[in-house]
């Protein structure tokens, strides 16, 4: 599987995510500018990030709006605060996010039970470099690597990644929504970022790392905000002594905040200003003070796929649009720090115009 979110995979991502954003997406969002001016950040990115796991081998599974919806409320079902987990055991809240997954396996179990039936059929036949469920399946095959296992396991696997991937898609919707949060009080950024991103014409994914400081502004963005503020790791101990602590068991539950590691000023000089220059080349955070995809083992398999689709959407927009932040001044967005998994509080709302400036043909 994780020859599908290689870096030297993205290519070929590149080559099926650029003309869907470019063409059936970009037409919704100009179909939404005509129906009014200032739209809901969250909603309609989460449409678009969504639309493209149609590109990558579901495009048979729910519509993107369906993604999109049925995420969006499980994630809000989600357990609030740790002081509040208790009564969440017993709301309404878990009954509700646990009837929506279920919808979602069901849909999903029968896609992938179709492309299992494919590939089993056609043994001899290469999986498509951009075929994420095809490389899902392939991973589940037998002990000797040659056989897929039975369907069932299979699938059963396989949905559970598949439902991982939809929620895992909202985190980017979440980090593109927070980095114009951020640009919102730096207006000077913001418009260098846009130059930036309407002055490099993209025709191929080598075109995308040449937006060093759109990469600079979403890297600054993955420090003040990630999309994963807080978790935890369970450690055999070794050794039973750390600094002045003694510990006399066997493991224990280390538990940490990336949110407070990525703002403490021992490793960040005015951590808590939305600076895209400290991002400068060669430069190294100090270990495990940066870990917006996790780090080491467990590390996130999707962290080049993440930063190729947040640059093509954010090129495209750019290039199509004028975005100017909307915010209740009584009510603005924020991030709500007491959650293991970053939540938006209030409407993210962006005014948007075509764009009639001057743009690098592609």
């Amino acid at each position: 599987m994780s020859q599908f979110f290689a870096k030297n995979n993205m290519s070929e991502l590149f080559k099926v995510c650029k003309p869907h954003m470019e063409g059936r997406d970009l037409l919704r969002w100009k179909e939404l500018i005509k129906k009014g001016n200032t739209i809901e950040l969250h909603d309609q990115l989460s449409i678009t990030f969504s639309s493209y796991l149609h590109c990558l081998g579901l495009e048979k599974f729910l519509t993107a709006d369906d993604i999109a919806d049925r995420t969006a409320n499980i994630l809000e079902a989600i357990p609030k605060p740790l002081f509040q987990r208790f009564s969440y055991l017993i709301s309404s809240d878990k009954t509700r996010m646990f009837k929506l997954i279920k919808q979602m396996r069901s849909d999903a179990q029968q896609v992938i039970l179709e492309r299992y039936e494919e590939i089993s059929n056609n043994p001899d036949e290469p999986i498509p470099k951009m075929d994420m469920l095809g490389y899902l399946i392939e991973a589940n095959k037998s002990n000797d690597g040659k056989e897929l296992n039975e369907p069932e396991f299979v699938v059963e696997s396989v949905v559970d990644d598949v439902i991982t991937v939809c929620l895992v898609m909202d985190n980017m919707v979440k980090q593109v929504c927070a980095l114009l949060m951020f640009l919102n009080d730096v207006p000077e950024i913001q418009e260098k970022m846009f130059a930036e991103l309407r002055a490099q014409p993209i025709n191929q994914m080598e075109d995308l790392n040449k937006l060093k400081y759109t990469e600079k502004c979403i890297l600054e963005s993955l420090r003040m905000g990630p999309a994963l503020l807080r978790g935890t790791r369970n450690y055999k101990c070794k050794k039973k002594r750390f600094g002045p602590y003694i510990i006399n068991t066997g493991s224990v539950r280390i538990h940490f905040s990336e949110y407070v590691m990525q703002h403490n000023p021992q490793w960040w000089s005015n951590p808590k200003k939305f600076d895209p220059e400290r991002w400068q080349p060669g430069f190294v955070p100090q270990a495990f003070s940066y870990m917006p995809f996790y780090t080491g083992a467990r590390g996130c398999l999707g962290k080049h796929m993440a930063m190729m689709l947040m640059k093509l959407t954010l090129s495209v927009l750019a290039k199509n649009f004028e975005m100017e932040q909307e915010f209740d001044v009584k009510k603005p967005p924020i991030i709500n720090q007491n959650m293991a998994v970053m939540r938006i509080i209030n409407k993210v709302n962006i005014r948007m115009e075509p764009f009639t400036g001057d743009v690098v043909n592609e």
